[in-house]
């Protein structure tokens, strides 16, 4: 079953959403925390030109680029949160 998940801009109130989804599964998150533990990177090569040459991580990078130094929230399509790393035990 598909879960569309966004990410939002917490820096701002109310949170700013993505345009564009950033996974269509709940599977997709480990990418997403990686992509944002990347942030710096994933900006920079945005910036130099790369594509991502995924529609859901082209929609991360280019957010991540537009919203580089702010908190970044995961949300899904119910209104559901989720934790932007991953936790840890």
């Amino acid at each position: 079953m598909s879960t569309y998940v966004w990410l939002e801009c917490l820096d701002h109130d109310p949170p700013l959403s993505a345009d564009g989804e950033s996974g269509q599964h709940l599977s997709d998150l480990p990418q997403i925390r990686a992509d944002l533990a990347a942030r710096v990177r994933v900006v920079a090569s945005i910036r130099d030109g790369w594509d991502p040459g995924d529609y859901f991580r082209s929609n991360t990078a280019r957010f991540l680029t537009r919203h580089e130094k702010c908190r970044i929230g995961i949300r899904d399509e119910y209104g559901d949160e989720y934790p932007s790393t991953e936790a840890t035990s």
